[in-house]
């Protein structure tokens, strides 16, 4: 197998603990991953373990269905969780947060470990034309979210 990891990252003007408990709660990610339905599974907090179950699109296929773990969460600075894949198998996504020039820096990693072959496929065919654009498209509507959200609290 091949690992293949693929990062992100954007400057946020917005503070760090408001940041890091919006991209956390993963049935907010609807409102900045077009297309993306996810409910709890678990009851409780969220905590590594907690369990949700994802519906996205991915490339042509719509309500495509995952499993989803919280893998890791380090209030305010690091947020993850495995996506089961029916495809890929697991895929990782971890979130980090800095404070960085009076906003919040946000590096979305993906890791996935794919046979030599998709990894090459995946490599120069499906990030370049699906995955980088549809990770840039949800991190610029994220940014526009958590900024507006951050506008309209009171001072």
């Amino acid at each position: 197998m091949t690992t293949v990891t693929r990062s992100i990252q954007m400057l946020v003007h917005a503070p760090l603990q408001s940041t890091f408990e919006y991209v956390s709660d993963l049935t907010r990610h609807p409102e900045w991953n077009g297309g993306l339905k996810i409910e709890a599974l678990t009851q409780g907090p969220i905590a590594v373990g907690k369990e949700y179950v994802s519906r996205g699109v991915v490339a042509v296929q719509t309500d495509r269905p995952n499993t989803v773990r919280v893998s890791q969460y380090e209030p305010p600075h690091s947020f993850g969780f495995i996506a089961k894949d029916p495809d890929f198998g697991p895929v990782s996504h971890v979130f980090t947060f800095h404070e960085q020039n009076g906003g919040v820096a946000i590096t979305r990693t993906m890791t996935v470990n794919l046979n030599p072959i998709v990894a090459l496929l995946f490599r120069f065919f499906v990030y370049p034309l699906i995955g980088n654009p549809s990770m840039k498209k949800s991190f610029a509507a994220l940014k526009a979210r958590l900024e507006a959200e951050h506008r309209a609290i009171p001072l």
